[in-house]
């Protein structure tokens, strides 16, 4: 099967045709996150002829989640969704470069990828992380596109680095931890990441084929319940401290520990390494239910959920302070 056959109607269109077919080809797009957004935009993506891609996100499959990614099913549970998503795309094109990365996307990681990345696209759960691409991309000249989902509205706006506002001119500053709703206390409606994710990849296919199409700070706003969207231009901020000052605070050190969705709650290791899951599964064994797959532990233990990766990153469960969470991770995960 030749390429051309594979993306033949792709090809006929004014928009792309040849050329355009072959800069989707040569591309490389960071996907951080692999939720129900990222997973969309990402096989929206290769199937559109993107290539290659690097896949990010820290957590595994749960059951919670296939109500709304198409990507997954019940064999994937306990799965890094990141694996989980690289598995599924390369089933769709087996000559794919696809690259997964189980971890948390922090100042480290973000300085590591984004500048091998042609263009990042978001599918991230927390604000807080986007500070962080926000700041690198900036930061190394690479354009991404913001895009969020909740209950049953999105939003989507390209950044393009240099040209236009990026996300701290939308929200300067991040707001109190706790504050903002999420997927659990919020909701999410099943179809609206499919929506906004392949807006998003549509977005990323004009920004690496036709980039002067695409208006930089054009912010789409659409609920899907009520079928209402709005489309509003947002400015740069002229005091804007990270594409006005270039000072990229997110990308220096951040405290060991976050609060995520719901009541859960993240523990890096001060010194990433290497981390013995099978020694970890026999220790945990005499106090709960453990289990190992696909790289990851999970372990039940005083009632509260541990997910422990092989480079010592926990997520802890069931547990809403998060000084709470880092005393248990000290005293049955760290040694």
């Amino acid at each position: 099967m030749t390429w051309q056959e594979r993306f033949s109607r792709q090809l006929v269109l004014p928009e792309l045709g040849e050329p355009g077919q072959r800069r989707l080809a040569k591309a490389r797009v960071l996907v951080v996150g692999c939720g129900a957004l990222g997973s969309h935009t990402a096989m929206a993506l290769l199937r559109a002829g993107v290539r290659q891609l690097i896949l990010v996100d820290r957590d595994v499959v749960e059951l919670s989640n296939l109500h709304r990614v198409a990507a997954y099913g019940e064999a994937d549970l306990g799965l890094p969704k990141a694996e989980a998503l690289r598995q599924a795309l390369m089933r769709v094109d087996s000559q794919a470069s696809v690259e997964a990365r189980v971890t948390h996307l922090g100042p480290r990681e973000a300085e590591e990828l984004v500048p091998r990345a042609s263009l990042v696209v978001d599918g991230l759960d927390n604000l807080e992380s986007r500070y962080v691409v926000n700041d690198a991309c900036v930061k190394h000249g690479v354009s991404w596109i913001y895009t969020a989902v909740l209950a049953t509205y999105g939003m989507c706006m390209p950044i393009l680095p240099g040209e236009g506002p990026c996300l701290r001119c939308l929200f300067p500053s991040p707001p109190p931890a706790g504050t903002l709703p999420t997927c659990a206390t919020a909701g999410i409606l099943g179809p609206l990441p499919a929506v906004l994710g392949a807006w998003q990849a549509a977005v990323a296919i004009q920004l690496l084929v036709a980039r002067d199409e695409v208006l930089p700070g054009e912010l789409l706003r659409l609920d899907l319940w009520s079928r209402r969207w709005e489309r509003l231009e947002v400015a740069g901020a002229p005091d804007c401290p990270c594409c006005g000052g270039r000072e990229f605070e997110f990308l220096e050190s951040q405290p060991p520990y976050e609060r995520l969705c719901g009541d859960v709650v993240q523990i890096r290791p001060l010194s990433p390494g290497d981390l013995d899951l099978e020694e970890l599964k026999e220790r945990l064994s005499r106090l709960g239910e453990v289990k190992l797959k696909g790289g990851v532990l999970v372990a039940e233990v005083e009632g509260v959920s541990f997910t422990v990766f092989p480079d010592g990153r926990a997520l802890v469960k069931g547990v809403g302070d998060p000084a709470r969470a880092q005393a248990l991770y000290d005293r049955y995960i760290a040694r």
